[in-house]
């Protein structure tokens, strides 16, 4: 829709011989484009220029050193835009198109602002906002939702505000119907090579900023739906497509059970690599279950004919939450093998800070702060995700970020009404082995963070059920990370299905090839958890 109403107001204004499409851009210095040689030809918003041709006209409104805060200042004056002289000049000009871009200025008064004054970055940014949206032009709003990367080096390098600010910013974004852009993951790769002051980008980075930002501007036409390839325990290598919002099935929205399958490569095992998969998939044609998975983005009917193809465990609890509830059931199926719990965190969970400013997860919040891919991650513990699983996901454009099953997958389903959630996950987090490194537990504070946050991260509510598969038998050290799950689980109210005491698995085989006694398992524990909630 956005695509069609900028080329229809291009179109029109070429018949009439009206003037073009008017593009603010506002914001700091990286609008302004400090530090480049031509700032007239190479900072973002020239080059956005040239992108968009001569049917739009592109304006840079950047002034350095401007944020968000209205009552900021910088020596002796106010830092915030909206004192500024190029903020009343974009507001004359009348424009169709704003893109604003602040808050890197906002750093090192953020968490202080915000403890005293809780919603104040959201309040001030919505103000500038306003100020647009009151114009007789109705300009589109568009929003750096993640900011620019700050280098190695950078005085707010290791900062958690920016990461922090992300969730003001989303909220900014709703409440004001902006469109949010993400500056964070495609100028990742230039961290090092396109930020020579450790702020502001290169000719390269304005490049890689203008590509971006023309792309929000006129968004690809939705692409036919992939048809997942056959399911192993590597899983895919694919890129992943560009989020999209998802909607549960008309016909069952309302009535259906739906619930969040995520985890790791026992998650992910195909229902045709089991025991029992003929009986499982024949059950299908009894039941109205429904699949969605975040690589193809698409809903499909569960049938004897597909659904070998699916994941064992939430295939299986499925059809018993189907037999025990009489109602259609929607799955949500979010599940890489080798992932570890840090794909599955968004950014601002990674980065959260208590009362005093001090980091809740101290080494995940290292991790974020540290800004680059997993492969790359000196902070990342688990030596197998920087290796094999990093390079088994190389077709990502620039490589797997911390986050990036949240942002490609559980974070585009936080507005549906989840049931509750189903998570088998943790090989990823518990030890060390790969080659000559012995197989030895993690450190334990490091693997509390890591249950402790995404029980935080995709539990929407105490009261939704959040059901933890235990680590099953086998030969590996997972004793003190079996010992952690029922603890977080015991301290936080989530259900620990303990497939351990329960004999479940394999001495010598990480993947168990009989998931139906988890799937059973894990619907009787649903089963209580749903019937205490309704009595």
């Amino acid at each position: 829709m956005k695509t069609l109403l900028l080329v229809l107001a291009a179109g029109v204004a070429w018949m009439l011989g009206a003037a073009p499409v008017k593009v603010a851009c506002i914001g700091d210095s990286i609008t302004y484009g400090s530090g480049l040689a031509d700032r007239a030809r190479e900072a973002y918003p020239a080059q956005l220029q040239r992108l968009l041709g001569p049917d739009y006209e592109v304006r840079n409104f950047g002034n350095p050193g401007r944020g968000v805060y209205l009552h900021s200042w910088r020596g002796k004056e106010r830092r915030g835009y909206r004192y500024m002289p190029e903020h009343r000049a974009a507001l004359e000009w009348q424009p169709d198109i704003v893109i604003c871009n602040l808050g890197i200025n906002d750093n090192g008064e953020f968490l202080k602002t915000e403890r005293t004054n809780p919603g104040r970055f959201r309040d001030d940014y919505l103000k500038l906002l306003g100020d647009y949206q009151a114009l007789p032009s109705k300009p589109r709003l568009y929003i750096w939702g993640k900011l620019a990367p700050l280098a190695p080096g950078q005085k707010f390098y290791r900062s958690p505000e920016p990461f922090l600010m992300q969730t003001a910013l989303a909220e900014v974004a709703e409440r004001s119907g902006a469109t949010a852009i993400d500056l964070q993951a495609p100028l990742r790769p230039f961290l090092l090579t396109a930020f020579p002051d450790k702020i502001h980008p290169t000719a390269e980075g304005a490049k890689v900023i203008a590509e971006t930002v023309f792309a929000a501007l006129n968004p690809p036409p939705p692409a036919a739906p992939l048809e997942r390839r056959p399911r192993t325990h590597v899983g895919w290598a694919e890129p992943l497509p560009a989020p999209a919002p998802v909607a549960l099935p008309a016909d069952i929205a309302g009535r259906a059970e739906t619930w969040l399958c995520a985890g790791q490569s026992n998650m992910f095992w195909p229902l045709g690599r089991c025991v029992g998969a003929d009986a499982e998939a024949a059950a299908t044609a009894r039941h109205d279950i429904r699949l969605w998975d975040f690589v193809s983005g698409r809903w499909r009917r569960l049938t004897p004919a597909n659904a070998k193809e699916w994941s064992a465990v939430a295939v299986s609890f499925a059809l018993r939450r189907a037999e025990a509830s009489g109602k259609p059931i929607a799955v949500l199926l979010v599940d890489v093998g080798g992932a570890p719990t840090e794909a599955f965190l968004p950014e601002p969970v990674m980065a959260a800070v208590d009362a005093e400013g001090k980091a809740r997860f101290p080494t995940l919040c290292r991790i974020v702060t540290n800004r680059k891919p997993l492969g790359d991650n000196e902070d990342l513990p688990r030596m197998w995700c920087k290796t094999v699983y990093a390079a088994r996901r190389t077709a990502e454009a620039g490589g797997w970020g911390v986050s990036v099953l949240y942002d490609k997958g559980v974070g585009r389903l936080r507005h549906l009404p989840l049931t509750g959630i189903l998570w088998y996950q943790g090989e990823s987090n518990a030890s060390a082995a790969i080659g000559g490194v012995p197989d030895a537990p993690l450190p334990e504070d490091y693997m509390e963070e890591t249950l402790r946050a995404v029980v935080l991260a995709l539990r929407p509510n105490p009261q939704t059920p959040f059901l933890m598969m235990g680590l099953p038998v086998m030969n590996r050290p997972w004793g003190p990370y079996r010992a952690l799950q029922k603890k977080v689980c015991a301290e936080t109210g989530a259900i620990y299905l303990d497939t351990f005491a329960a004999g479940l698995g394999e001495p010598k085989n990480i993947h168990p090839t009989n998931k139906i006694p988890f799937a059973e398992m894990a619907a009787k524990a649903a089963e209580k958890a749903l019937s205490a909630a309704r009595d």
